[in-house]
C-alpha cells in the first residue's frame, strides 16, 4: 500500500500527542508517509522547534538528526522500511520503528494509556473522535483513564468537559453541565463543529452520559438567543405528566418544540432536564439574575401556543400570577360573605400559591397573604356576646388583639392590584366586625370601681400581680407606655430567643390582662399603676407613690440617658443587680412617642426597636429577676378616622357638655373616670377622633386602647414562682389551624329559615340554628375514652417508664388531632396538652413511645416540622378500637 500524504494539521496533532507523552525519550520520530512536505521546514509544537525532513534515504534522515539543535526534535517523513533506513537511523528513533500516522493511534496516549490498541467499543464511537479530541485537547491534557483502561464513557465525558471548559469528567452532573451551555463562547464552539461531528457528539452524550444531556446539547445548538435553562423549564413543564398521555394542546406543543430539542424526547430525560433547569433558575433568582430566564420561558410557551401550560405551571411566573389572582378572588368573595366554605376555598387557594416554586420570589408578600388567610378564618368563626366587661377584655386578649395585629399587616397592602383590592375589602369587613365588638364591649363599660376578678384595673396591678411575685423573686417591672395587646403579640415571641420563658398562672393558661384608667391616657393610667390607686399625676407622683406603696424605685426617660459606652446608666444597672432591692420599675416611651410622628401601622415592633429594652432584659437576666412587661394603656392606629370637633376635647375623649353621646361613643362616670367631675364621653369606634390627625391615638374606649397586656417572663433556668407555670403558645386556634368545612357534622337536619343579608358586613353574633351543629371533636370523645381504657393502652402505660403521660393529656391531644382531621399545628397540640412549646418535643417523643405500637407511626411529626399527624385507622387497629365508620 502506498504511503499516505501527510498534512500539516495531522502532523501537528500527532507530534503534539507524541511530545506530551511521558514515555517519550527519543529526539527523532519516523513517520510513514510520502517524503514530500509542503509546510515550513520548522514547526513549533508545545514551544518545541520541530524540523520536518523529507526522508528519501537513510543518510538524509541521519544528517537531519545530527543537525538538529539540542532543544529540538526531528520528524522524518519516509516511505522506506526500517531495514531500508538502516539501523543507525532506527536505533535513535522513537520506539526504533517507523510509526503509522493513524489518528486513532494517538488516542490512548491522550489519556495516559500505554497500549496503543484502541478498544473496539471506543473505536465504534466513530471516525470523528480522534480529530475532535485533538482540537479540544486542554493545555494540561485530558484526565487519565481510570485504571489505565480506555472506555467510551470516559472519552465522551472528557470531550464534553473540554467543550464546556470544565475540569473533571467524574463530577459532571446536569446542573454543572447546563450552566456553561448558556455561555456564548461554548455555544459558538458547538455550532462551529461540522454537522456530522456535532450530531455524533450529541448522540454519544445521550448514550454514554444520559438522554437529558443530549436534549440540553440540542437546545444549546438550536435555540438561537434563548437560554438553555429557559428551554429546559418549558421541556420540564411539557413532560410533567411523564409517560401519561398528554392533552391535545400539550401534545401539539411537544411537536412544536422539536426544533429546539429534537424528536422523540424521552419523558424521563425531559423531566430531568426540567428539574436541573429549575435548580439553576432558583439559584439565579437568589442573585436576582433569573428573571430573564423566566421571561424567556414564558415567551417560548407563547411561541408554542401553549400559554395555558405556563399558567398551570408550579414554577413559571404565569402560574404564580394565576394562583395569586385566584387567591385574591377567593378573599374578596369570603370578605363579602364570610363562612366556612369560603374560608376553606381561601385556604386551598393560598396552599396552591405556597406550593408554587416561584413563591420565593414574592417572599415579602407571602406573610401578608398568610395574615389575610388568618383573618378569613377568623371571620368564619362563630362568636358569642360577652357576659360582662371582664369577659370582653379576656376575649380581646385571646382573640381580638391577634386580629388587630393581622389587620395591620393587610392594611399596608400589596403592590399586586388584585391582592390590594382583596385586602382592602377584607380589611374593611374585619374593621366593621371589630368596631361592632368594641361597641358591644363599651356598652358593658362603666366607671365603677373595679372589683377583684380575673381582669384587674390598672390600679390593682401592683397588689394583684407585682407585689405577690416580689415575695418569691426580685422583679423588674417594665412599663412600655402605650403598648397595646397587638404589640405584645409581636414582642413576646422574640423572648425565648433571648433566654426568657413566659409564665402564666397555673389556674389560667393565658397571658394576663388589666383595664386602663379612664380616660386611657398616661396622666391617669400610668400614675394609677405606680401609685396602686386611682389618681392623676406626673413622674414625681409615680416615683414617690411607687416607693411608698411597693417599696420600689422607678426610672423614667431622663433617668435612662447614659454616658458614651454605657447601654444603661450605672444607677439603673446597679439597682437591677442589687439582690436586696426586690422591685425596680422602668418606663419606656418609644411606643407612645411613635404615635405622634411614625407611621405606626407600617411598624412591626421588635425588642431592639424599643430604646433600652434589650439592655434592661440583659441586665435582668444576669440578675435572675422576673420581668413583667406591661403598659399603662394601649393605642389604636389611624385608619381613616373622622375628625369630630368638640371644644376642649383631647384625642379620643370629650366633655359631655360638648354634645350628645353618639352611637360610636360611650358615656362613662364613676371613680375610675379621673377627669374633673368624674364623667366623660369616650370615642369607641376607630373611625372617630376629637383632635388633629396623628399616626395613632389613645384615650378612648376601644379595646386596643383600654386593654393592658401583662407579659410575665423568667430567665431560663430560674425556678418558676409558686402557682405559675410555663405558658403554652398564646396564639388563638385560627392563627395556625386551617378551616375545614367538613369538621362540623350536623346531628340532625336543621329546619331551613330565610335570613336577610345584613346591609353592612357580616353578622357579629349569628343566631343559632334550631338543631345545633356538633363539632367533630364531640363525636370523637368516645374514641378517646375507649383508647385510654383499652388493654393494649393500659399495658403500655404500665411499662412506659417512671413518668408516664397522664391519660387526660393523651385524650386532649388525640381529641385535638381528630378534630383537625388527623392533623394539627404543634402549637395547637401544646395548648391542648397545656404545655409550653419548648416542652412539646419531649412530650411528643413520649407519646410516640406510648402509641406507636411496634414502631408503626400512629402519631408523628410531619416533614414540615410544625404539623403533628395522627393515623386514626392505625390507632383503631393497634388498640382494638373498632373500624372507622
Amino acid at each position: 500500500m502506498a504511503a499516505p500524504t501527510i498534512t500539516e494539521t495531522a502532523l501537528r496533532q500527532y507530534v503534539d500527542a507524541w511530545l506530551s507523552s511521558a514515555r517519550r525519550q527519543a529526539r527523532m520520530l519516523l513517520v510513514r508517509g510520502q517524503p514530500r512536505w509542503a509546510g515550513p521546514a520548522v514547526i513549533v509544537v508545545r514551544d518545541t522547534p520541530v524540523r520536518v525532513v523529507e526522508g528519501v534515504s537513510g543518510m538524509a534522515a541521519l544528517d537531519a538528526m545530527r543537525a538538529a539543535p539540542d532543544n529540538g526534535v526531528v520528524v522524518v517523513l519516509t516511505s522506506l522500511t526500517e531495514r531500508e533506513l538502516g539501523s543507525a537511523v532506527v536505533l535513535d528513533a522513537h520506539r526504533q520503528r517507523v510509526s503509522e500516522l493513524d489518528e486513532w493511534s494517538m488516542v490512548p496516549g491522550l489519556f495516559g494509556v500505554r497500549d496503543q490498541i484502541v478498544p473496539r467499543h471506543v473505536h465504534d464511537l466513530g471516525a470523528w473522535v480522534p480529530g475532535l479530541l485533538m482540537s479540544l485537547r486542554p493545555d494540561r491534557g485530558f484526565p487519565p483513564a481510570p485504571g489505565a483502561v480506555l472506555t467510551p464513557d470516559h472519552v465522551v465525558r472528557s470531550l464534553i468537559v473540554a467543550m464546556l471548559g470544565l475540569s473533571r469528567p467524574d463530577d459532571l452532573d446536569l446542573v454543572t453541565f447546563l450552566t456553561p451551555l448558556d455561555d456564548p463562547g461554548v455555544r459558538a464552539r458547538l455550532r462551529e463543529l461540522a454537522p456530522e461531528t456535532r450530531e455524533s457528539l450529541i448522540r454519544a452524550a445521550s448514550t454514554y452520559i444520559g438522554a437529558h444531556f443530549g436534549l440540553a446539547l440540542r437546545a444549546a445548538v438550536g435555540s438561537g438567543h434563548i437560554a438553555v435553562t429557559a428551554i429546559g423549564l418549558v421541556v420540564g413543564e411539557l413532560w410533567a405528566s411523564g409517560l401519561g398521555a398528554p392533552d391535545g394542546p400539550t401534545a401539539a406543543a411537544r411537536v412544536r418544540i422539536e426544533p429546539y430539542i429534537g424528536t422523540g424526547a424521552p419523558a424521563a430525560a425531559a423531566q430531568r432536564f426540567g428539574d436541573a433547569s429549575r435548580r439553576i433558575t432558583l439559584r439565579l433568582l437568589a442573585d436576582a439574575h433569573g428573571r430573564e430566564v423566566l421571561e424567556q420561558a414564558e415567551a417560548l410557551c407563547a411561541e408554542l401556543d401553549w400559554v395555558a401550560g405556563a399558567e398551570a405551571s408550579d414554577f413559571l411566573p404565569a402560574g404564580l400570577r394565576v394562583r395569586v389572582a385566584s387567591l385574591a378572588a377567593a378573599i374578596e368573595v369570603s370578605a363579602a360573605s364570610p363562612g366556612t366554605d369560603g374560608a376553606a376555598e381561601v385556604e386551598r387557594a393560598f396552599a396552591t400559591v405556597e406550593r408554587h416554586h416561584a413563591a420565593s420570589t414574592i417572599a415579602q408578600s407571602l406573610p401578608i397573604a398568610a395574615m389575610a388567610v388568618r383573618l378569613v378564618r377568623w371571620l368564619s368563626e362563630p362568636r358569642t356576646a360577652p357576659a360582662n366587661f371582664s369577659a370582653a377584655v379576656e376575649a380581646y386578649a385571646a382573640d381580638g388583639a391577634w386580629v388587630e395585629r393581622a389587620l395591620g399587616d393587610i392594611w399596608d397592602g400589596d403592590h399586586n392590584a388584585a391582592l390590594a383590592r382583596a385586602y382592602g375589602a377584607l380589611a374593611h369587613t374585619v374593621q366593621l366586625v371589630r368596631r361592632e365588638q368594641d361597641r358591644i364591649a363599651a356598652g358593658l363599660l362603666t366607671g365603677a370601681a373595679s372589683a377583684d376578678g380575673p381582669v384587674p384595673g390598672v390600679e390593682n396591678l401592683l397588689a394583684q400581680v407585682v407585689v405577690p411575685l416580689t415575695a418569691q423573686h426580685n422583679v423588674l417591672l417594665v412599663v412600655l407606655d402605650g403598648m397595646s395587646f397587638a404589640t405584645a403579640t409581636e414582642l413576646a415571641p422574640e423572648l425565648p430567643g433571648r433566654g426568657w420563658s413566659e409564665i402564666v398562672r397555673s389556674t389560667n393558661p393565658w397571658r394576663g390582662a388589666a383595664v386602663a384608667a379612664l380616660p386611657t391616657i398616661t396622666e391617669y393610667s400610668r400614675t394609677s399603676l405606680f401609685a396602686g390607686e386611682l389618681r392623676g399625676g406626673n413622674q414625681q407622683t409615680e416615683k414617690s407613690r411607687f416607693a411608698a406603696v411597693a417599696h420600689g424605685i422607678v426610672f423614667h426617660k431622663d433617668d435612662l440617658r447614659s454616658d458614651a459606652g454605657h447601654a444603661l446608666p450605672p444607677t439603673v444597672t446597679d439597682a437591677i443587680a442589687d439582690p436586696g432591692r426586690k422591685l425596680v420599675g422602668v418606663v419606656l416611651n418609644t411606643i407612645d412617642d411613635a404615635l405622634a410622628t411614625a407611621e405606626v401601622d407600617s411598624l412591626r415592633w421588635h425588642i431592639d426597636q424599643i430604646a433600652n429594652l434589650s439592655a434592661l432584659l440583659a441586665a435582668a437576666r444576669d440578675a435572675g429577676r422576673i420581668v413583667i412587661l406591661t403598659s399603662d394603656h394601649g393605642h389604636m392606629v389611624e385608619r381613616g378616622s373622622e375628625l369630630r370637633s368638640a371644644p376642649g376635647a383631647v384625642a379620643r375623649f370629650r366633655d359631655p357638655a360638648t354634645g350628645a353621646v353618639q352611637g360610636d361613643e360611650v358615656l362613662v362616670s364613676g371613680p375610675r373616670v379621673l377627669v374633673p367631675g368624674g364623667v366623660s364621653v369616650l370615642a369607641v369606634s376607630d373611625g372617630v377622633r376629637f383632635a388633629a390627625k396623628k399616626a395613632g391615638y389613645h384615650g378612648g374606649a376601644a379595646m386596643a386602647e383600654i386593654a393592658i397586656p401583662i407579659v410575665v417572663i423568667k430567665p431560663n433556668g430560674v425556678e418558676n414562682p409558686v402557682c405559675w407555670v410555663d405558658a403554652p403558645p398564646q396564639e388563638p386556634v385560627w392563627w395556625n389551624e386551617p378551616v375545614r368545612a367538613e369538621s362540623v357534622v350536623s346531628v340532625a337536619p336543621a329546619k331551613s329559615r330565610a335570613r336577610k343579608q345584613a346591609p353592612a358586613g357580616p353578622a357579629l353574633f349569628d343566631e343559632l340554628p334550631a338543631t345545633p351543629a356538633v363539632p367533630a371533636a364531640s363525636l370523637a370523645v368516645a374514641l378517646d375514652e375507649r383508647l385510654v381504657s383499652s388493654e393494649t393502652y393500659l399495658d403500655r402505660q404500665r411499662h412506659g417508664g417512671r413518668h408516664p403521660i397522664e391519660d387526660q393529656t393523651v385524650r386532649a391531644i388525640v381529641s385535638s388531632l381528630l378534630a383537625g382531621g388527623g392533623r394539627a399545628h404543634r402549637d395547637t397540640i401544646a395548648v391542648a396538652a397545656g404545655v409550653a412549646a419548648t416542652s412539646l418535643p419531649g412530650l411528643l417523643a413520649s407519646l410516640r413511645r406510648l402509641l406507636n405500637v411496634d414502631g408503626y407511626p400512629v402519631i408523628e411529626l410531619d416533614a414540615d416540622q410544625v404539623t403533628v399527624t395522627l393515623d386514626e385507622s392505625l390507632l383503631r387497629e393497634q388498640f382494638g378500637l373498632g373500624s372507622q365508620r
